[in-house]
């Protein structure tokens, strides 16, 4: 007998590999990766927005 996940659990899954020492690449689901970089100021390449910014557009969605 096999149990069931019950309906109200969710799990939400992602993976990444890193592109240089302050950028990653992010796989969500089947959508395009996302990168993301720190600014120059911060010794990354700006590809991106930073992993403290996507918190913040996680936040206002």
């Amino acid at each position: 007998m096999t149990e069931e996940t019950p309906p109200y659990i969710v799990t939400n899954r992602a993976h990444g590999r890193m592109l240089t020492h302050a950028a990653a690449e992010v796989f969500v689901r089947d959508f395009d990766p996302v990168i993301a970089d720190e600014p120059p100021s911060r010794g990354g390449e700006n590809m991106g927005p930073s992993p403290l910014e996507y918190i913040l557009i996680a936040l206002c969605a």
